[in-house]
C-alpha cells in the first residue's frame, strides 16, 4: 500500500491519464446531465417520472391549460421512458463499477491512512448506487419524485467528490512537492 508515487514513470503516467479521461468523461456527463436532465430536483422529478403523474401541475391545472412559453416551443420535450433507464442501467452501471475498482485500486497505492481509503472506497462504490436509487426511485414513486431526485442529484456530486479527491491526492503525491519530499526519483 501507498508505494504508486515511487513507482516507475509509466505506472504514474498510466495513473495520470487514466484519471484525466475519467475527470474529462465526467465533465462531459455532468454538462449532459445539466443540459437534458438539469440539476434540479423537480425538473429531474418530472422528466424521468412516468407520464401520467404529470398530467397536473399541482394546482389542479392540466399542464395544457398553462401559458405558453415562446422560447421553448421549439424545444423537444424532456421525458426518459422506463425503458431508456433500463438500457442506461445497464450501461452505467457496470462502467461505474469497473471505474470505482480502477479508482480503489490508485486508493491502495497513495500514501493514505486506511480509513481514508476505506472512505474513498466506499464512496467511489456507493455514489452510483445511490444516483441510481433516485433515480429509479422518482420514476418508481413520482409522488416522492422530488426526494428521489435530491437523492440521485446527491449521488452524482459524491462520485464526482470522490473522483476529485483521488485526482488531487495522485497528481499531488505522482508529480507535485509531496513525491519530491518523499524521495522518489524513478
Amino acid at each position: 500500500m501507498g508505494r504508486l508515487p515511487e513507482g516507475p514513470l509509466e505506472v504514474r503516467l498510466a495513473v495520470t491519464l487514466f484519471l484525466l479521461l475519467i475527470g474529462l468523461s465526467n465533465v462531459f456527463g455532468a454538462l449532459q446531465v445539466k443540459n437534458f436532465a438539469s440539476f434540479r430536483p423537480r425538473e429531474l422529478a418530472k422528466i424521468v417520472s412516468p407520464t401520467s403523474s404529470f398530467e397536473s401541475n399541482g394546482e389542479g391545472i392540466s399542464e395544457s391549460e398553462l401559458p405558453a412559453d415562446l422560447e421553448a416551443l421549439d424545444e423537444p420535450p424532456r421525458h426518459i421512458e422506463r425503458e431508456l433507464l433500463i438500457q442506461d442501467s445497464h450501461v452505467h452501471l457496470p462502467a461505474y463499477a469497473l471505474t470505482a475498482a480502477l479508482l480503489s485500486l490508485i486508493v491502495f497505492g497513495l500514501r493514505l491512512s486506511s480509513s481514508i481509503r476505506v472512505i474513498l472506497v466506499f464512496c467511489a462504490f456507493a455514489a452510483p448506487i445511490i444516483d441510481f436509487s433516485g433515480i429509479w426511485g422518482a420514476h418508481l414513486f413520482p409522488r416522492f419524485g422530488v426526494l428521489f431526485a435530491t437523492v440521485a442529484i446527491v449521488g452524482g456530486f459524491l462520485m464526482g467528490a470522490a473522483y476529485t479527491v483521488v485526482l488531487i491526492v495522485a497528481l499531488w503525491q505522482c508529480w507535485g512537492v509531496e513525491r519530491r519530499r518523499g524521495g522518489g526519483s524513478r
